[in-house]
């Protein structure tokens, strides 16, 4: 027996592995698809080489900036219209602050004197306001592009003064909010836009005539109404980059703000503005921090004929500097790599790059000669 399967040993190994090769081949042949080159895949080798090859993706930030002057009540009546006639100037009550007020990109201030229609003014000491329309030149050549004319003195010349004002300011370019032919143009803002930067105004008075508050009417925006205030800033915040809201309110002749103003003023910075600033009781009053946001509730007066004591005569500007952030790709490739983040990438989605106050400069105010604006003594 064991001779015969030796015998056949050499014939077994020889089947078997006969087999085990047709097996195999008929495995890759059927099973494993057969791999074609793909032009377009890379090898390590490519992609080794790529990456010797690339530059730095740089992404720069680049800072826009915008700076205006925020001042207190302008008068362009009574005796300062006197003054501007006599000196046959009709810049004369802002030449003492030229470099301060060509200094910025625009200048705010509240203005309250409605416009007559023709050259005529009262010069007596009277409380009903009116300004020759040619006095409006002051305000354009020094660059007052914003003015709020929510004031107890906007409707000193009846309705027809508030048309005539805004329409002497609409004819030289100057815009204005605060009053309107009903609430809903009253509470309409005034958006200016500077060196990329857009700049939103809501202006509100506590009174609609001069009777202390007491009458109300659909031509001038009113402090209390505060649901107004916050449609204001609903329909608004979205479309700009920085937000003004200023009041014509408070006590005369006080140096702290009172509940009216401060519930105003917070009520506005809960709805969304970014900034509040007061006028009207012709002093300079107390400044407060509020939620991360300034108020000043008083900047007393700027160009008025209040000679009668010395914090009528005192006001205070401020030259406000707002910083925004922009980002731009510095390689010249038009497209951002994958990995490169930008400014915009950072920001939660559906906003825009923040716009804040870089400085605030509180610049001092003295009124010389009942008329004009000069430069106060800083302390």
């Amino acid at each position: 027996m064991l001779p015969k399967i030796s015998k056949l040993l050499p014939i077994v190994i020889i089947v078997i592995t006969l087999v085990t090769l047709g097996v195999l081949r008929l495995t890759n042949k059927e099973s494993i698809p057969h791999y074609k080159a793909d032009s377009s895949a890379k090898t390590l080798s490519d992609f080794l080489a790529e990456s010797h090859n690339l530059k730095p993706q740089l992404v720069e930030t680049q800072e826009q900036t915008v700076t205006f002057l925020a001042v207190g009540d302008i008068s362009l009546s009574r005796n300062i219209a006197a003054t501007i006639k006599a000196k046959n100037d009709v810049l004369y009550p802002f030449r003492r602050l030229d470099e301060l007020l060509r200094s910025t990109d625009f200048n705010f201030g509240n203005l309250e004197t409605p416009f007559s229609k023709t050259d005529i003014f009262t010069a007596k000491n009277t409380l009903v306001f009116n300004a020759p329309k040619t006095n409006v030149a002051g305000l354009k050549d020094y660059n007052f592009a914003v003015l709020n004319l929510a004031n107890n003195h906007a409707l000193d010349q009846a309705t027809d003064g508030v048309d005539t004002t805004s329409k002497i300011l609409n004819e030289n370019g100057l815009l204005h909010m605060g009053t309107g032919k009903n609430l809903d143009e009253a509470w309409k803002p005034a958006i200016i836009e500077k060196n990329g930067i857009k700049i939103g105004f809501i202006g509100a008075s506590y009174s609609s005539v001069n009777d202390g508050g007491k009458t109300k009417n659909d031509y001038v925006a009113r402090i209390e109404d505060v649901e107004h205030l916050k449609s204001a800033i609903n329909n608004l915040k979205s479309t700009i980059d920085f937000l003004v809201v200023t009041m014509h309110a408070g006590t005369e002749y006080t140096a702290t703000a009172n509940e009216a103003q401060i519930k105003f003023a917070h009520a506005a910075i809960d709805a969304g503005a970014d900034i509040v600033i007061g006028a009207h009781p012709h002093w300079v009053q107390n400044k407060e921090v509020y939620k991360g946001k300034t108020i000043y509730y008083s900047l007393g007066n700027f160009i008025f004929d209040q000679n009668w004591s010395e914090q009528t005569k005192k006001g205070l500007a401020l030259k406000i500097t707002l910083s925004k952030l922009s980002s731009n790709n510095l390689n010249s490739s038009t497209s951002t790599p994958n990995n490169a983040a930008t400014l915009s990438d950072l920001q939660p989605a559906g906003t825009k790059p923040n716009t804040e106050i870089k400085n605030i400069e509180e610049i001092p105010i003295f009124i010389q000669d009942n008329c004009c604006a000069t430069l106060g003594i800083k302390k």
